[in-house]
């Protein structure tokens, strides 16, 4: 199997956040569209992708809060 095999079954739709968004909102997000990353856009420039993964280590293990 091939990675065009895995994206041929995926909706083609990219989902982006901006830097101005909070981490709980994009959580909202991921969860409502059943993904498991954002595109993080500037100036449509990309400037980073966040993850469920990010959001595990970064802001829970931490104890940070999402909002």
């Amino acid at each position: 199997m091939y990675v065009e095999n895995v994206l041929a079954q995926k909706d083609n739709h990219i989902w982006t956040i901006t830097p101005d968004d909070t981490v709980y909102e994009a959580l909202l997000m991921m969860d409502r569209r059943n993904i498991g990353a954002l595109l993080v856009m500037q100036n449509e420039k990309l400037i980073g992708i966040l993850s469920e993964r990010d959001y595990a280590r970064k802001i829970i293990i931490k104890g940070k809060s999402s909002k």
